[in-house]
């Protein structure tokens, strides 16, 4: 694979100032309490409940929204209420109970359109597979469906009779013709693979390893995997070639037109097959946009794609031109949130640096109806929670802060990515300081 050469259309220092701005803005609509007994350990600087790879932790689907966490005495919950707004109803799964104090070992959502079962992957780091599902039509038929822990089956270990002792990372995403899918890393960090699932008819089945870094000692960090609406599945990494976060690097694209079987890159060329031929982790042919390791680059930041099929990647590392940092923790000290997007028509990546500092969190990043751009991100030491957003209008070039909180959250705050581009409301997972309280907040939006 030859090196794929990238242009810059807007690389600045920091956002556009607000007096330029033609942002969209947002206006609080209401916060409610989810919990009040969150799980209380802290690890990785987060709690087990909001960690940016938790795809989904809070999501909506057929006019309910859902939201999944911890307790403190260490049982999974699952929540739903009417969207935006309704009274949240709780399930108390109290057959599995986690021992973990490991930020890593979070909750999962998957929701299957096809058949309306809901689907948990959780608590595991490296570590043993854990699943359940729910009855058929628990989601598309919430009236008039039970809502209750019998309305969910056993844990299990495996998926179509494979064998899953060493994983970490589910995310569950769905086609656009309805299929559930699941990504998971096999092995561990600096040394594992990405490997595809697929949801159908009732059964899983097995569509292989995706993304090989085992061959070449290291590991992909997805930035998310997603289709757009013509169907394209879209994912984004980086690579960590030791279990130290220094050695992260490069932000690396690839997309599929046949449900993650064949692979193609940024060109559009086929480049590899899943199962017998994976995407080479590191390829150079792979890489869009170069970061070398040092940089305090934070792996699975977050990925969303629009309505024109533009992708958007948030990451955050050191700005350029800056010197390397060898320790990773004071290299996040002065790390800042970057937008890297690929028009969709060119092909062409393009970059543009936030300013906006998080510490040891990541934010994330998402889209409403007008193809809008919203960034929420915390910060590990301020404890400050933070809305920007840009506008299509723009190029996405006038981020402007909305809104800054008290010092009162922690962890990684999650977007509702499902309701905002339909109903413009932007929803927000936000764990207070020492986890117990989670809130979802819930913003208006307009202009842009």
């Amino acid at each position: 694979m030859s090196l794929l050469t990238v242009t810059a259309l807007a690389v600045t220092v920091g956002p556009t100032p607000a007096s330029f701005a033609a942002a969209p803005v947002v206006s609080h609509a209401s916060t409610s309490t989810l919990t009040t007994n969150g799980r209380t350990a802290v690890s990785y600087s987060g709690l087990m409940n909001g960690e940016s790879f938790q795809q989904d932790g809070i999501t909506t689907f057929n006019g309910w929204q859902y939201a999944a966490f911890w307790d403190q005495d260490g049982y999974a919950n699952l929540s739903r209420r009417q969207a935006p707004s309704g009274t949240w109803q709780n399930i108390r799964l109290t057959d599995y109970r986690t021992t973990s104090t490991d930020s890593h070992n979070v909750i999962c959502i998957g929701i299957s359109p096809q058949d309306g079962t809901i689907h948990l992957a959780f608590d595991m780091h490296s570590d043993r597979f854990k699943y359940r599902r729910s009855a058929t039509g628990l989601a598309t038929s919430p009236g008039s469906a039970t809502w209750s822990a019998s309305s969910f089956g056993a844990v299990q270990n495996s998926l179509a009779g494979t064998n899953m002792p060493t994983v970490t990372y589910p995310q569950f995403f769905s086609a656009p013709d309805g299929t559930l899918q699941m990504a998971i890393r096999t092995g561990v960090s600096g040394n594992g693979d990405e490997v595809l699932y697929e949801y159908r008819s009732g059964s899983w089945s097995y569509i292989g390893e995706f993304i090989d870094g085992t061959s070449y000692d290291n590991n992909p960090y997805l930035f998310g995997i997603e289709y757009d609406r013509e169907g394209l599945l879209h994912v984004t990494w980086t690579v960590r070639e030791t279990p130290n976060g220094s050695t992260n690097h490069d932000l690396f694209y690839a997309y599929s037109r046949d449900k993650g079987r064949s692979w193609r890159n940024n060109a559009g060329t086929v480049v590899a097959t899943a199962g017998s031929n994976p995407l080479a982790s590191n390829a150079a042919g792979l890489r869009v946009w170069p970061n070398s390791q040092n940089r305090g680059l934070m792996n699975q930041e977050s990925q969303v794609v629009d309505a024109a099929g533009n992708v958007h990647v948030l990451s955050s590392h050191l700005p350029a031109n800056t010197p390397s940092i060898t320790d990773f923790n004071t290299a996040r000290n002065s790390a800042v949130l970057v937008h890297y997007w690929r028009d969709k028509a060119s092909k062409q990546w393009n970059q543009r640096y936030l300013g906006y500092t998080e510490g040891l969190s990541r934010g994330d990043i998402a889209v409403d109806s007008r193809d809008n751009l919203y960034v929420v991100s915390g910060h590990s030491s301020t404890r400050i929670l933070q809305i920007a957003t840009a506008s299509k209008a723009s190029n996405w070039s006038d981020w402007t802060v909305r809104h800054r909180s008290a010092a009162t959250y922690m962890s990684d705050p999650l977007i509702d990515h499902a309701l905002l581009p339909t109903q413009n409301v932007l929803s927000i997972f936000t764990p207070h300081s020492g986890g117990s309280r989670i809130e979802v907040q819930n913003w208006n939006t307009s202009g842009g």
